[in-house]
């Protein structure tokens, strides 16, 4: 495992710091391991910012009638939590592993605040995180109010390729940690339309999909 400081300047968090101000942050931070299943923090926790350094995490929340909405899948790099830091109020959303394991940081959110306020270097950078979340957020709003079921799955699919894919030939392959019911809850429809999209894009050639990986075309890729 490398240490705290490569992953944070790879991540883009201690860009430019001095090796003081890396030593500072990374003396407020912890690093944590767990397995699929378990819950990172949930409704009404501490009040914490977390990076995750690899693995899958899936942020959630459950609406009046008991059905789970997933808000956000959080690939590696992504920072989650209360990352407004100063925000007063509740957390009504909860954070759980969906990958076999997953390795992430945390820092009480009380902490990262103190260390910005005296430090603009690290504010701009924990800023441009933050706001290129925030922009990928509405991005995906955007696309759950405009666009079609199919299209949305798909657009969730060129997502997850973009960031986390490799290429194997001519194909684009990332590992599956996600059920019919999940993706089902990210993109606001049933598990049976999820199934019946998949075989579709099964039949065009776009996408080869078992419980272990996804392998997609440059077709769908370039679409």
């Amino acid at each position: 495992m490398e240490p705290k400081n490569f992953y944070l300047k790879t991540f883009n968090l201690a860009t430019n710091l001095s090796e003081s101000q890396m030593q500072q942050l990374c003396g407020v931070i912890t690093q944590k391991e767990a397995k699929k299943n378990q819950v990172v923090y949930s409704k009404g926790g501490d009040k914490k910012v977390f990076m995750l350094i690899s693995g899958k995490v899936k942020i959630s929340e459950i609406n009046e009638a008991g059905d789970e909405m997933i808000k956000e899948i959080v690939l590696p790099g992504d920072l989650f939590g209360d990352l407004l830091l100063n925000q007063s109020g509740g957390n009504f959303e909860y954070a759980e592993i969906v990958s076999e394991r997953a390795i992430y940081y945390c820092v009480e959110a009380h902490e990262l605040n103190s260390q910005i306020q005296s430090n603009p270097i690290l504010m701009t950078n924990y800023m441009s995180k933050v706001g290129e979340k925030f922009r990928n957020m509405e991005n995906r709003y955007l696309n759950m109010i405009t666009k079609d079921v199919k299209s949305r799955l798909i657009y969730c699919f060129k997502e997850w390729a973009r960031k986390e894919g490799k290429r194997l030939g001519d194909k684009i392959v990332i590992k599956n940690s996600l059920t019919h019911n999940d993706l089902a809850n990210m993109i606001s429809t049933s598990r049976q339309t999820v199934t019946v999209i998949l075989n579709e894009l099964k039949e065009a050639g776009a996408i080869s999909y078992n419980r272990k990986e996804i392998e997609f075309s440059q077709m769908m890729l370039a679409s």
